[in-house]
């Protein structure tokens, strides 16, 4: 069986129809489509329940905490999985795996209920992360390999369009719709098994997308020049600090890889938060929480579409930091907002979508020029592993936020909570700033 070959890259269009002509692409591109639908669509039916059953900002932030910690404690493997075995193979196996994981979710809503049924939302949750330490650097990986340097960061473009589109699509519309149906068609209460099966189907046509990739001849030599009696675990932290070497030796990128692993903490302290914020503070139900957050789905989308049109002519760490400072202000702003118009819901639940938008045009300032950082400025065997490094630093740094703040918003507000992030988050900006121009002239070149 032939496969299409990946365009030149000294190809110089830069239009997303003009890459979707690369089959390989392509292919990557729908099974991602479909994978980030359906782990977002699950996401919604987690988050919702946990917090409809334990009425609890720290049970959701223990929730999402279940979401992090595998990052922690697989990152290292990945890295070695990543670099040295095809990225083809990786990228199906995941796939596989969460086939099965789907499915075992209308087991368990046959078995357990109550309590029984909170204990395995929390374990399939850590489950699904940590398979996605697997996926999501072989993905990122994958891509400039495809696509070479002139169309990266359309390609980024592309797949955080793709991110933000199904997470408006799974969250808001999609699996929303999927349960009513599922309770009207086979009666109440069998919604969510039906958006589990749905779940499945859709992971399984990725897996014969993902099928179609062409091999990676460089890893497989990798592969078999391993050191077959060095342990795995000793091999991964080896090769974790080897792509943290690189990263030292190449100051600019501690911009990208502080600025992603700290948007990753903002977007799980939102997530946390946001179910009470709409209960306690807008006074609308949990499950409205999804809609006057919304906009910042659309933010996101905005800037995916404009940040290609500018990235070619303005610094990466430039539009990156400034990402990082608009969102450190919208945060400050939404927790100002929320403690002086307390008596005045309405304008309240406006000025906090207005602010969302903001964050979500945030979100995609720092993360496309961000990972296009990472990707053209990594070598392709080590990339991989830096990769890995990028979503252990971030997982890491999420943790204590997401135990603390949960306590915090239980104790004392929401409020503050949001202002301390504000804060935190333009301190850091102001250091990015600080570091990128230190290091303005630092020679690099690309190495894809």
């Amino acid at each position: 069986m032939t496969t299409s070959r990946p365009q030149s890259p000294d190809d110089a269009s830069h239009s997303f129809g003009a890459l979707l002509k690369i089959g390989p692409f392509r292919n990557l591109w729908i099974a991602q489509l479909l994978s980030q639908t359906s782990h977002n669509g699950i996401h919604y039916v987690e988050l919702l329940m946990i917090a409809q059953l334990t009425e609890s900002t720290g049970h959701v932030g223990l929730m999402i905490l279940a979401f992090t910690l595998p990052a922690v404690l697989f990152s290292a493997v990945a890295g070695v999985v990543v670099d040295r075995f095809p990225k083809r193979r990786v990228l199906v196996a995941s796939n596989a795996l969460r086939v099965l994981l789907a499915l075992s979710y209308i087991v368990a809503l046959k078995l357990f209920s109550g309590a029984p049924l909170i204990v395995w939302v929390y374990t399939a949750t850590f489950l699904t992360s940590a398979i996605a330490q697997f996926f999501a650097p072989a993905e990122g990986a994958t891509i400039p390999l495809l696509v070479g340097r002139k169309r990266l960061i359309t390609a980024n473009s592309l797949f955080n369009l793709t991110i933000t589109g199904t997470q408006v699509l799974g969250l808001l519309v999609l699996f929303p719709l999927i349960i009513k149906l599922g309770n009207r068609w086979f009666g109440t209460g069998n919604g969510i098994e039906f958006s589990f099966a749905l779940v499945a189907l859709m992971y399984s046509i990725a897996v014969l997308l993902l099928r179609t990739l062409p091999p990676d001849p460089v890893l497989a030599r990798v592969t078999r020049t391993g050191d077959a009696t060095e342990s795995a675990l000793q091999r991964g932290w080896q090769e974790m600090r080897e792509g943290l070497s690189f990263v030292k030796r190449t100051p600019t990128l501690w911009v990208a890889m502080i600025n992603l692993s700290l948007t990753a903490t903002i977007a799980y302290i939102l997530a946390m938060v946001a179910p009470n914020y709409a209960s306690n503070i807008l006074r609308v139900s949990q499950e409205d929480a999804i809609y006057i957050f919304a906009p910042a789905g659309i933010g996101m989308l905005l800037g995916t579409f404009v940040i290609p049109r500018i990235g070619h002519a303005i610094r990466r760490e430039t539009i990156s930091s400034s990402g990082l400072a608009l969102q450190g202000g919208m945060l400050t702003l939404m927790a100002l907002v929320a403690t002086r118009l307390t008596d005045q819901t309405t304008l309240l639940t406006w000025a906090t979508m207005a602010l969302a938008f903001s964050i979500g045009l945030g979100f995609a300032m720092i993360g496309i020029p961000a990972q296009t950082m990472l990707q053209e400025r990594t070598p392709h065997t080590v990339r991989g592993r830096v990769f890995a490094a990028q979503y252990l630093l971030a997982n890491s740094l999420a943790i204590v936020p997401m135990l603390v703040a949960g306590t915090i918003a239980d104790r004392v507000g929401i409020p503050p909570v949001v202002l301390t992030t504000g804060l935190i988050i333009m301190i850091v900006a102001f250091w990015s700033f600080f570091w990128a121009t230190r290091h303005r002239h630092e020679a690099h070149s690309s190495l894809i």
